[in-house]
């Protein structure tokens, strides 16, 4: 049996994170796949995609072949440490601690480490829940700083502690991420400056500090090629006043001429920092954005990330 791919969808808020996982988790699915997304946020868009109301700790099916679950660290800390010391009672005591929940709050890679465990039962299941093994886990990411910091965790925790239970599992997340066979990060962003550049910082740190293997980026929200350039020539030379009635018209072209320009020269500063053509998704104008309406990104995205 394969191994279970892992993709991390990280990105600065609001660039189109969810649609991308959703894309690809419908694009694997097609492919014949067992996808899982695991939703990092709790604003119910991912369920919202696909026509569910909501997401629970447990994986619940989203569509063929696609099931998904909601992280929620608050339950991942009560569980571990009702795990780790065996007895309710003092399990009870402890996380109705006002010290405790505050430290575990506080204390740097508590909640991420126990995000990746979860993630690695999952990845690596054992036992009959190994038989039934996805093909595919995604991840819908954090915003970059927090992803990046849920990325740092294994390492840091494996320099800490080298042994016991955290230090055993903190090695096998280590070797998970380090295994870029398995583990890839798709960065996603948009035509925007301050996209761009926290997507360039970001990059710089999961390949140059934390060696993990990084994909093409996908740039999202871009307009496509609406003119030729007859068009875009004739449309700047048109006076604003020389089409009575047709001003909001004309305003809507020079915008979307304007936004593909705009977005072509942050493709290839992409390109040129990164020395890789990203992946073009198109802008997709809808009130309500659903699932079906995601084939397109799909295709793209699993004709490059999926192609094997």
């Amino acid at each position: 049996m394969p191994a279970t791919q892992l993709l991390f969808v990280i990105g600065k808020g609001g660039v189109g994170k969810t649609t991308v996982a959703a894309a690809l988790a419908r694009g694997a699915a097609q492919r014949g796949g067992r996808v899982l997304v695991v939703e990092t946020a709790s604003d119910g868009r991912l369920a919202a995609l696909f026509g569910v109301d909501g997401l629970g700790s447990e994986p619940q099916r989203l569509a063929t072949r696609i099931a998904a679950v909601r992280i929620d660290s608050r339950q991942l800390v009560e569980a571990y440490f009702t795990r780790l010391l065996r007895v309710p009672l003092l399990a009870r005591r402890l996380l109705a601690s006002t010290s405790f929940n505050a430290l575990t709050a506080a204390a740097p890679g508590v909640t991420e480490f126990l995000i990746l465990e979860r993630l690695l039962g999952w990845v690596e299941p054992s036992g009959l829940l190994a038989r039934r093994a996805y093909d595919v886990v995604i991840v819908d990411g954090p915003a970059t700083g927090h992803a990046l910091a849920l990325l740092r965790t294994p390492r840091n925790l494996a320099s800490m502690v080298p042994g016991g239970p955290i230090g055993t599992t903190a090695r096998r997340l280590l070797a998970l991420l380090g295994d870029g066979a398995r583990t890839r990060v798709v960065l996603v962003t948009i035509p925007e400056e301050l996209a761009i550049n926290e997507t360039l910082e970001a990059h710089a740190v999961l390949v140059g500090d934390l060696a993990l293997r990084v994909e093409r980026p996908v740039l999202n929200r871009v307009f496509p090629r609406g003119f030729s350039r007859a068009d875009v020539v004739t449309l700047s030379a048109t006076p604003d006043d020389a089409t009575a009635g047709e001003g909001p018209l004309l305003a809507a072209a020079r915008f979307r001429i304007a936004a593909r320009r705009d977005a072509e020269r942050h493709a290839g500063r992409l390109r040129r920092a990164l020395g890789a053509t990203p992946i073009v998704l198109p802008q997709i104008c809808t009130a309500t954005l659903a699932a079906p309406q995601l084939d397109l990104p799909a295709r793209r995205l699993c004709n490059v990330l999926l192609s094997s």
